[in-house]
């Protein structure tokens, strides 16, 4: 009777959804193009019979996935996707309930949902985790959503199933992003996938954030113009940071006292370098290859060193001596979000998660992509932290990854029906964004969604480097890479021996 309740519910939220968001559903497959104009439209209406996922009798058994959570499941970045069996009257919990109650009824299973703490930033805890249960021959998980970055490692050591060879996945259809999969494929192989499957995909793209009330004091540009015009770079984002900028305690350097530019993080660079489509590490001919080293990527990393190091313009939020005694008792994110809320800075530079935060805030914001590099890069790419996004992967010992293939494709699908329109159509866009264009920049965000295996990897913590360097306000890239080269490349070999064992 609870579950055949739970499945009615699930049924009224769904045909909700498809009436506020019809535009969501679709089955051909196709992508939107993606240029210098932003899509209007995230999915065309479509009069064709809705999808009908193909699934599977479990027979009533428990379907068991492991999922990650930073230090409790009450964490900023732990993954609720699977975890929520109730309803409590909040739209997105509501939402993963159903969807959750849906994929139940359907498969005639029970979900179990287990947290694994995820540890730190390139600590792979959940990596290491995973592996000894998988070495031990432990057969309780049929799918795994630890971080990016740990789905990687676990690949290389041939501990997840490719999903390309697996019936019951369609990687290419709208509920699964194409972009992240193109991204970290291997030779044609994808371990491990995302898409509407994860919430922290979601929340954990990066975005730039900018302040309507600074922006008309100042008389600057409509940044969604210059956005839809493909002339958002990093120079016009600082050209722009530049004129609200004010040193008004007259110290020389932008502080929490002062009129803020672009109000940011330490490892903002590591977004924006990404956001720039260069890559670390490139696949050639189905092999991990280092292209950190050349000329286009030094480039890069000297515009982001000058982003940092325009002290009069930008400020670093992790600095606590550039903050005032009420600012340091914040989080290096609240300070950021203060700042930006109290009409303090023009832009903040940040993750989706920063949006939440602004719900109370008096005047109105808008939201932007990260900037290109320059005019001549052909598309917006939206950077995806590796350590706080989840993705979804099949464990080398599940019993039935056929049954698993079918139930995370489902889970894909009715997440992209019922979950995303929660979060992204009433959250994010009714609650958070106050404007029409913040839609059709979302939808930009969200369709371009990626990372770089380079960042994946981290090898010879060349990515570390790079954002010590820029935060330290060290202009010394080239001769980092040299002294890093060979390890590096040693790493890159491992790893390429290791998927060339695994096949």
């Amino acid at each position: 009777m609870k579950k055949t309740f739970h499945f009615c519910l699930a049924v009224l939220l769904l045909s909700t959804a498809a009436i506020s968001c019809g535009s969501q559903k679709t089955d051909t497959g196709e992508t939107t193009p993606q240029g210098n104009t932003a899509v209007t439209e995230r999915v065309q209406e479509s009069t064709e019979p809705a999808y009908d996922p193909p699934v599977a009798d479990m027979g009533g058994r428990d379907f068991h996935i492991l999922t990650k959570m930073e230090g409790d499941e009450t964490g900023r970045w732990t993954a609720e996707d699977f975890k929520i069996m109730e309803a409590d009257g909040d739209t997105v919990n509501d939402a993963i309930y159903a969807r959750n109650a849906t994929l139940e009824e359907k498969f005639n299973c029970n979900i179990e949902n287990h947290f694994e703490n995820m540890g730190g930033l390139f600590s792979y805890t959940l990596y290491k985790t995973i592996s000894k249960l998988i070495q031990s021959g432990d057969t309780t998980y049929d799918m795994i959503m630890p971080p990016i970055q740990d789905c990687a490692k676990l690949a290389a050591d041939g501990m997840l199933w490719d999903l390309s060879m697996i019936d019951g996945i369609n990687l290419d259809k709208p509920w699964w992003n194409q972009v992240f999969d193109q991204a970290i494929s291997i030779g044609g192989k994808s371990y491990y996938a995302n898409g509407d499957i994860s919430l922290t995909f979601m929340r954990a793209a990066y975005a730039v954030l900018f302040n309507k009330n600074v922006l008309t004091k100042y008389d600057l540009d409509n940044p969604y113009t210059i956005v839809n015009n493909g002339t958002w770079t990093l120079d016009t984002m600082m050209e722009m940071a530049r004129a609200a900028a004010e040193d008004l305690n007259g110290d020389g350097v932008m502080d929490s006292g002062d009129n803020v530019g672009l109000a940011m993080l330490y490892n903002s660079g590591e977004a924006m370098f990404a956001a720039t489509g260069v890559k670390l590490v490139t696949v050639v001919d189905g092999a991990l290859t280092w292209t950190g080293n050349t000329e286009e990527s030094i480039n890069v990393m000297n515009k982001l060193y000058d982003i940092y190091t325009a002290k009069s313009v930008t400020l670093n939020c992790d600095n606590a001596s550039l903050m005032d005694a009420i600012y340091r008792t914040y989080t290096n994110v609240e300070r950021g979000a203060n700042l930006f809320s109290s009409d303090k800075a023009l832009f903040l530079f940040g993750t989706m998660n920063n949006v939440p935060m602004m719900r109370e805030m008096p005047g109105d914001f808008g939201i932007l992509p990260i900037p290109k590099y320059d005019t001549n890069q052909e598309r917006y790419y939206s950077y995806v932290h590796t350590w706080s996004a989840s993705a979804a992967a099949i464990p080398i010992t599940a019993q039935k990854p056929e049954e698993t293939a079918l139930f995370m494709d489902a889970a894909a699908y009715y997440a992209r029906e019922i979950i995303t329109p929660a979060y992204y159509d009433t959250a994010l866009k009714t609650k958070y964004a106050r404007d029409e264009e913040s839609q059709a920049m979302l939808d930009l965000i969200y369709e371009n969604r990626w990372c770089d295996l380079g960042n994946l990897y981290n090898c010879g913590e060349i990515l570390t480097g790079m954002t010590n360097l820029i935060t330290n306000g060290k202009n010394s890239f080239a001769s980092m890479m040299a002294t890093k080269e060979k390890k590096i490349q040693s790493e890159i070999d491992a790893i390429n021996e290791a998927f060339k064992e695994n096949e």
